[in-house]
């Protein structure tokens, strides 16, 4: 009887998990839902292509370190900076517009990057990607952050949720299309992306639901005058840092390790699926730990795990290493996010969003370059855990001096309760 009796605990707990998650996407607007789905859609397109970016550059273009730390510099630095200028023009201006324009142009830097025979046509197709990153992401999170307390970082978790469930997806996309053609993966994100940007010209109507508005200056004058939020700023730079290396570091180490470059993309899958697995973790999480707290313990976590990297050269170890990276991110970018909702004043969200941007594209620029320098040049694993545990510790300290010298506010981010133990799908909402 008792393997009985564990068969049917286990489907309630099943069942339990499935009702709470269902429960935390109907509690949100339907709009947001669709946003969410376009999310995912665009997480797909983007790593389709994108894992294998660094090692078609190093293997077929032939390119040196130091240029494609400079493309991915410019991807990130233009898709996470530019939005304090695109941010504002969301904020004074409205979301549409811009969303379907950012589509497009990341669907024609795609389409260049499979054309590219050196340098200068790779770097051109990144100022593309990169600008076509900003203006959409301006659009989505103005959105985002004007949702209300006591859902919005809800509605940033299932946005992590949407993302990897797209970094799942779009890798073994990549890896069945580079079977047949090494450009066709380049070629497919071309076209999906042209076919979202079409696709988003349906959202007219959040212009007319959103309709705080600030003017372009008074919106940055905001921003810089905002001493609590730009001290905020500062704390977050050593995780863009470390995040940066999921696009450069890992992908390139594991195709050292194994000499095959579809190992870039089991870096990917594995951050993806451990991202789904957690973020039910994540919902429940944040009933408990405030999203400050949060940010120091998922540095204190990356500091362990990368002191304890360089015990193994293996890619399944590596992959292990990804693994509890993943738990971080998806706990610290919700965290994150709704720190800076928390902070934006009203009609100004996305310039918030834009600002922190900065910061992520300055995090991961030193980071872009860092990374590919450290594998491919210095080729030393205990050098290069090192320097990524000792960004997660100036990081654990920069979020531990944040959290006492910030003068207290609450975040409020109580989730459904209940859900897992009730079959039925009836849950409180606090």
């Amino acid at each position: 009887m008792e393997p009985r009796s564990d068969g049917r605990r286990k489907r309630r707990i099943s069942t339990g998990v499935v009702s709470f998650f269902t429960n935390q996407l109907l509690g949100i607007p339907q709009h947001i839902r669709l946003l969410l789905s376009l999310q995912f859609l665009m997480s797909l397109s983007t790593f389709t292509a994108m894992p294998l970016m660094a090692v078609h550059m190093a293997d077929h273009l032939g390119l040196a370190a130091a240029v494609i730390g400079t493309v991915f510099t410019i991807h990130l630095a233009l898709g996470r900076a530019l939005p304090i200028i695109t941010g504002p023009l969301v904020d004074r201006f409205g979301f549409r517009n811009l969303m379907v324009l950012g589509l497009i142009g990341r669907a024609a830097g795609f389409l260049l990057f499979s054309t590219a025979a050196g340098a200068s046509e790779a770097i051109s197709a990144t100022l593309l990607i990169g600008l076509g990153t900003a203006a959409y992401e301006s659009s989505l999170y103005g959105v985002f952050g004007r949702q209300p307390d006591e859902t919005v970082t809800r509605v940033f978790i299932l946005n992590n949720f949407a993302l990897n469930l797209g970094v799942v997806v779009g890798p073994a996309l990549g890896t069945l299309f580079i079977l047949h053609d090494t450009l066709l993966p380049f070629r497919a994100a071309a076209l999906f992306f042209f076919a979202l940007g079409i696709w988003s010209a349906r959202f007219g109507y959040l212009d007319e639901k959103y309709t705080s508005r600030s003017p372009i200056v008074g919106s940055w004058s905001s921003v810089i005058t905002d001493r609590r939020f730009l001290w905020f700023l500062a704390t977050t730079l050593p995780w863009w840092f470390l995040f940066a290396q999921l696009f450069v570091a890992f992908p390139l180490f594991a195709t050292q390790i194994t000499g095959n470059e579809n190992s870039a993309n089991a870096v990917f899958l594995t951050n993806g699926m451990s991202g789904l697995i957690f973020v039910v973790v994540s919902l429940f999480a944040f009933n408990w730990i405030k999203s400050r707290e949060m940010v120091i313990l998922c540095h204190a976590l990356l500091f362990t795990v990368y002191c304890l990297a360089p015990a193994s050269e293996t890619l399944y170890w590596l992959l292990a290493v990804v693994f509890v990276y993943t738990i971080a991110e998806s706990l610290i970018l919700p965290a994150v996010e709704t720190i800076t909702a928390e902070l934006a004043p009203d009609g100004q969200q996305a310039t918030y969003f834009g600002a922190l941007g900065l910061a992520w594209g300055l995090g991961a620029a030193i980071g872009s370059y860092t990374g590919s320098w450290m594998v491919l040049e210095v080729r030393e694993p205990i050098l290069i855990w090192g320097l990524n545990a000792s960004v997660a510790a100036l990081g654990l300290v920069l979020g531990i001096a944040f959290k006492r010298t910030e003068r207290p506010f609450s975040l409020d981010c109580t989730m459904f309760e209940g859900a897992v133990a009730d079959e039925a799908g009836t849950s409180a909402i606090k």
